[in-house]
């Protein structure tokens, strides 16, 4: 039977400097510990789908922190990637975690090598999944579909007149949380709209974002601000084992990311799946998680691990940029 310690609990820790750095800690406190770092949207108030029995299964200590100005942590203007490493740290150290791994999904893929940088004495791996690099920002990525392009301009440009546009907006998501999961269905790859449907993947989608923007859409566009910035530090500086994982049809973050990051990486495993889009991880988080903890070895059929077999299914499905192939070269 399992003690209560097993269970999905929200939390806040006072860091140093007396901000607030809320947090969810899902599975037993003993349990192997593995910090994620969410996506641009934050961390749910409930746990993703199916989050605890994985972690029952897989023996997993899923421990999330939301980062400044979202989901309940407070703002920390000017703030850089690696300070958010530097939360981690207090929050590792407040929970006992001598050692853990990190994973990082779509924006918080930087975050995650970030923590793997400035902590990497304590980081046994990394897995980054539909991950940013510093390619460019964002909204200058080739291959981006145009009006998601223009959307992230808007928001590096005009981040005051987007803020208040958006905290106008707000009633009308919370009172209508349909239109969030069909924003985000609108913008997936066709091989994931029919999940993306189902009525507990709506449900989470719906209330992760109203979560994220509980303090008002402010904290997400700083932190876009801020990860289309420079990282401050070198991927090829990271010394952990990082697992690069990310879907060949994702519309946004295009693959370009992810074949720099192969190329910078120091020691990196590569898991490309040419039938995924940008919801990779919530389709295949319990084989990703599984791989970081070293309890699965093989990703599966259809995945290809090499750089050259991801040249030839990217050849084979038309090709991509050319800032792709500079930086798989």
């Amino acid at each position: 039977m399992r003690s209560d310690q097993s269970a999905h609990r929200r939390e806040s820790l006072t860091l140093a400097d007396g901000r607030r750095l809320a947090y969810t800690d899902t599975g037993s406190l003993d349990a192997t510990p593995v910090v994620y770092c969410h996506g641009a949207i934050g961390t749910p108030v409930d746990a993703t789908v199916d989050l605890k029995t994985m972690t029952d299964v897989l023996g997993i200590r899923y421990i999330a922190p939301s980062r400044p100005g979202v989901g309940g942590s407070d703002p920390a203007p000017r703030r850089t990637i690696l300070d958010f490493a530097g939360d981690v740290r207090q929050l590792a150290d407040a929970l006992s975690l001598e050692r853990f791994s990190v994973a990082g999904v779509s924006a918080g893929g930087p975050y995650a090598l970030a923590v793997a940088h400035r902590l990497g004495h304590r980081v046994d791996r990394v897995a980054v999944c539909s991950s940013l690099s510093p390619l460019c920002a964002p909204h200058r990525t080739p291959g981006m579909r145009l009006r998601i392009r223009l959307a992230l301009a808007a928001v590096a440009r005009a981040p005051g007149l987007c803020e208040c546009l958006g905290d106008a907006l707000l009633p009308v998501a919370a009172h209508h949380p349909w239109l969030i999961s069909r924003v985000i269905a609108a913008h997936a790859a066709a091989s994931e709209r029919e999940r993306l449907g189902s009525e507990d993947e709506r449900l989470a989608a719906s209330r992760s974002f109203l979560d994220a923007a509980c303090g008002g859409v402010g904290g997400m566009i700083a932190d876009y601000r801020t990860y289309s910035a420079d990282w401050g530090f070198d991927a090829a500086e990271v010394r952990s084992e990082v697992h690069l994982w990310h879907g060949l049809g994702d519309p946004l973050v295009p693959v370009e990311h992810a074949l720099q990051l192969a190329a910078a990486l120091r020691h990196c495993r590569i898991f490309f799946d040419p039938d995924e889009g940008h919801h990779f991880f919530r389709s295949s988080l319990g084989r990703i998680l599984g791989v970081l903890i070293g309890q699965e070895a093989d990703p599966g059929l259809g995945v290809e691990t090499t750089i050259d077999g991801v040249r030839a299914r990217i050849a084979r499905i038309g090709g991509v940029g050319p800032a792709d192939r500079r930086s798989a070269a």
